[in-house]
């Protein structure tokens, strides 16, 4: 396994979810969306982007566990994070 295509390839699924929560309409991450058609599309390419890395990588069962583990920590911890930032943008 090449350590830059697992790099590469957990940097896209990270990039792919983060832009596919920006695109939700109920985010609180930032003060107003651009596009969210343009932040799904290219959030939905980079996650196949990834999961096509990492089915180069491993067997089809390990690599979409390995990739759903992933978008399941990214849109887990993304609202959290948002709340957060809102709460301190409050305070300030």
């Amino acid at each position: 396994m090449n350590e830059w295509m697992v790099f590469f390839s957990a940097l896209s699924g990270v990039a792919g979810a983060w832009l596919l929560y920006l695109a939700s309409p109920r985010q609180q991450w930032l003060a107003h969306r651009s596009s969210p058609r343009v932040s799904a599309g290219v959030g939905t390419a980079l996650l196949l982007l990834s999961l096509a890395l990492l089915l180069s990588m491993m067997g089809a069962t390990e690599a979409v566990a390995s990739w759903m583990v992933l978008v399941m920590l990214v849109w887990t911890l993304a609202p959290f994070l948002g709340a957060w930032r809102a709460g301190r943008r409050t305070l300030s």
